[in-house]
């Protein structure tokens, strides 16, 4: 086995173990959140950097930023929403996000027609795509989640009058929806653009290659997962949000949206795109602005009551 992938699966599990027995073994998770994000952004930099300085070591600690991410996004969720939601919420990302990966690559389905250079699961979709999807979606709810409580609501609840209830399901998973789109409006003309592309659509589109399908999937994937979540959260016994106004967690979770596009904008500048730049600044940036809004609002609040 490729020793980056032992490494990588290996710091994921530790999280796993990290967030079941946080408890029993009286563990600061938070102490552990805050690691798995330092090693996240220590490893996502040396991707940034392998594009100008070609070079093993960052070449390898530049692959490990996929399972950082991901081990950081497990334990902050098990932090949030507890264990047994998170296995909830990954389970339903994990599995939407394959499932739509797969049928798109084979039937042209959902997003339409392309395929990937380095295909895993089936033959057809790499190994990080289904995990990746879980990453986008979560920070996409959690995101969401920010702007409901920086405006002094609550999440769904069963008890909720009915089409209130329903309404709001549709409406915050909309939001997620353009949380998670948006980023990919900047992130599709980026690789369609790269010398080697991860992914190469076989029919281009209107959008610098890209079908305007591929965004309807975009957004129609995130809203079905995050409702169905949502939903069984609604009626799910436990009602706590552990991370509801915590602000570093909140915090942690807009950086990673303004990582990824500042990393985008890096590739767009690379690639001598600068138009591209353009498009990450107006999709995405109102989302990181309006969050941290939320936040010095939620922090203001917080000060005033203690």
């Amino acid at each position: 086995m490729d020793i980056t992938l032992l490494v990588g699966l290996l710091s994921v599990l530790a999280a796993i173990l990290i967030a079941l027995l946080a408890r029993p073994l009286n563990l600061n998770k938070n102490l552990y959140i805050k690691l798995y994000f330092v090693l996240f952004l220590i490893t996502a930099f040396c991707s940034l950097l392998f594009h100008l300085i070609p070079s093993t070591i960052l070449g390898i600690l530049g692959s490990l930023s996929f399972f950082f991410i991901f081990a950081f996004i497990l334990l902050h969720s098990s932090q949030v929403l507890g264990n047994r939601k998170t296995v909830i919420f990954f389970s339903i990302t994990i599995l939407i996000g394959l499932f739509s990966e797969v049928l798109c690559v084979k039937y042209g389905w959902i997003f339409g027609q392309y395929h990937y250079n380095a295909p895993f699961f089936f033959g057809l979709v790499p190994f990080t795509i289904p995990f990746l999807w879980a990453v986008v979606i979560y920070t996409s709810y959690t995101i969401t989640n920010l702007f409901l409580f920086g405006f002094g609501g609550e999440k769904p609840k069963r008890k909720d009058n009915l089409w209130y209830f329903v309404g709001l399901l549709v409406l915050i998973s909309s939001i997620s929806g353009l949380i998670a789109v948006n980023l990919d409006m900047m992130v599709e003309p980026i690789t369609a653009s790269s010398p080697v592309p991860d992914w190469v659509w076989l029919l281009g589109g209107p959008y610098f290659g890209v079908p305007i399908s591929n965004f309807i999937g975009w957004f129609s994937v995130t809203l079905v997962a995050i409702f169905i979540f949502r939903f069984y959260e609604a009626f799910s016994s436990s009602s706590e949000d552990f991370g509801t106004l915590n602000i570093p967690l909140n915090l942690y979770i807009l950086i990673v949206y303004l990582f990824y596009f500042l990393n985008n904008a890096f590739k767009a500048f690379t690639l001598g795109k600068t138009e591209y730049i353009l498009i990450g600044v107006t999709t995405m940036t109102p989302f990181i602005l309006i969050g941290l809004l939320a936040l010095v609002v939620n922090w203001k609040g917080c000060n005033n009551k203690f």
